[in-house]
């Protein structure tokens, strides 16, 4: 008696089918996988020759290059004409040994300038002019920048003093220099802040206002940050307005390209909204 070997046959035929099923369909898959990467290989050589061939790249590198000179030139101009200049009497002598009493002899003879001439036109003043309420000598590493700002005090209040109707009074007052610009780079410029309050007619203030702009050859203007203008007149037909004004005033000090090659890092906004 033989044994029944059709059961087995089929199954046999069955695994045979499907091994050749799966073989093709591996096949099928393969190739298809390797036609599609040719494809996107001829596309990505195709785009790659019409963008970077030798003559177009040479092109588009010479046209970013002469942007970039460009740029380079409106912003020196930009910084030649609103950047903050120090006079040489405010600048601390290298070999200077004693920097901090070299700042507070400075101060004396500006104070004392500024007091001679408020007291000349009958005007009410802060003679220490918004710094500490003593001589005392500070530190070296401070005295560059006390010169700074005392530069700064003696361009507002010269401005100030020359009205030709003079103030009633005037005080200032020194905020602490920052750095701004854009947040995805380093800082652009330093901000040299302070405050102004004058009282005086309405004529004077927009003279101030004018003069603040103007500048000479190697001068540079102070920028305004905010201005407030009110009055105590209680009567419509008062005949002098005095108006007591507030100037919010910086001078722009452009940080040298050798010394912005820094991270960009947290900072106080730019010029166009108020810190």
């Amino acid at each position: 008696m033989s044994p029944d070997l059709r059961r087995p046959r089929r199954w046999a035929s069955g695994v045979l089918l499907g091994a050749l099923l799966a073989a093709a369909a591996g096949s099928a898959a393969a190739w298809h996988a390797r036609h599609e990467a040719a494809q996107a290989l001829e596309r990505a050589a195709a785009e790659a020759a019409r963008i970077a061939g030798p003559e177009p790249l040479a092109e588009r590198v010479q046209r970013q290059r002469a942007a970039n000179e460009e740029l380079r030139q409106v912003l020196a101009r930009l910084k030649g004409g609103y950047g903050f200049r120090r006079r040489p009497e405010f600048v601390v002598p290298e070999a200077e040994p004693e920097k901090g009493k070299f700042f507070l002899n400075r101060f004396v003879e500006v104070r004392q300038r500024l007091r001679e001439q408020a007291q000349a036109r009958r005007i009410e003043s802060d003679e220490r002019l918004g710094f500490p309420p003593d001589d005392r000598v500070p530190p070296d590493s401070e005295a560059q920048a006390l010169l700074d700002m005392l530069q700064l005090t003696d361009k507002a209040l010269s401005v100030v003093l020359a009205a030709p109707d003079p103030v009633e009074w005037f005080e200032i007052k020194h905020g602490k220099p920052y750095e701004t610009g854009p947040l995805s780079r380093p800082p652009l410029l330093r901000e040299l802040p302070l405050t102004l309050r004058v009282r005086g007619s309405h004529k004077t203030i927009l003279w101030i206002l004018h003069r603040f702009g103007r500048t000479a050859e190697d001068d540079f203007p102070l920028i305004i940050r905010g201005l407030a203008i009110s009055s105590r007149n209680q009567r419509a037909r008062d005949d002098i307005a005095q108006l007591d004004a507030t100037f919010e005033l910086a001078a722009l000090d452009f940080i040298p390209e050798t010394q912005r090659q820094g991270e960009a890092g947290p900072r106080r906004p730019a010029l166009r909204s108020r810190p």
